[in-house]
């Protein structure tokens, strides 16, 4: 019998340590900045996305009943493109009840070669655990709309399609250690940007407000 437990005793400190990498994630990991270019402007940042949410009430994409809201008009904080629906849309396929109480951040800036392109991008702080089961969720049960797309470094890369959406908008999203990051614009390969520039091959908007506030 101590044979025995000798024996397994290893295995289950192995099973131990690998479990915990997968599902604690360093906060440095999770901070919601991290894939934003620090050219972008911030337009959205707060620790729930419910408020982002409720500006989007009559949005056909994220079937919200109209007159929920006391804003009235939605759009009032992404202009008139439909982008904002679009991201409420990303929120909704992986599950509003994943995203919803998560700290979310939305910003916008040009991309790609000089004049550039208008480019939307969103990401929710879902912590390790929460990531770690949508992302298999997403590889083995992918809601209606949710398509692989091509991976990028190391990450699993979906598409959003639907008919509600703007027709300009091609719609990118990856799930990381504990990050949700999307991206919308006219441009598919935007998303491999926000992936670079979480890896640090591009300057993010995290390390930008770390420096203001040193």
């Amino acid at each position: 019998m101590k044979r025995i437990f000798s024996l397994a005793l290893p295995s289950l400190l192995l099973l131990a340590v690998i479990l915990s990498s997968l599902l604690v994630v360093p906060s440095r990991f999770q901070n919601r900045f991290r894939p934003i270019p620090a050219y972008a402007q911030l337009v959205y940042n707060n620790k729930k996305a419910d408020g982002f949410l409720s500006f989007f009430p009559f949005d056909s994409a994220c079937g919200v009943a109209p007159g929920r809201h006391p804003l009235g008009t939605p759009l009032p904080l992404v202009g008139n493109d439909g982008a904002g629906g679009a991201i409420c849309a990303v929120l909704q396929s992986v599950g509003l009840q994943a995203v919803g109480k998560r700290p979310l951040a939305v910003a916008t800036g040009l991309f790609g070669v000089p004049p550039g392109h208008a480019a939307w991008v969103a990401v929710s702080e879902l912590g390790g655990p929460a990531s770690l089961a949508l992302r298999w969720r997403l590889l083995l049960f992918p809601p209606n709309g949710v398509e692989s797309a091509r991976s990028y470094a190391a990450w699993p890369v979906w598409t959003l399609e639907l008919p509600s959406l703007p027709p300009w908008a091609r719609v990118r999203f990856t799930v990381t250690d504990g990050l949700l990051i999307c991206s919308i614009s006219a441009d598919s390969h935007d998303i491999y940007k926000l992936i670079d520039t979480l890896d640090g091959r591009v300057a993010s908007m995290a390390d930008q407000r770390s420096r203001e506030l040193e």
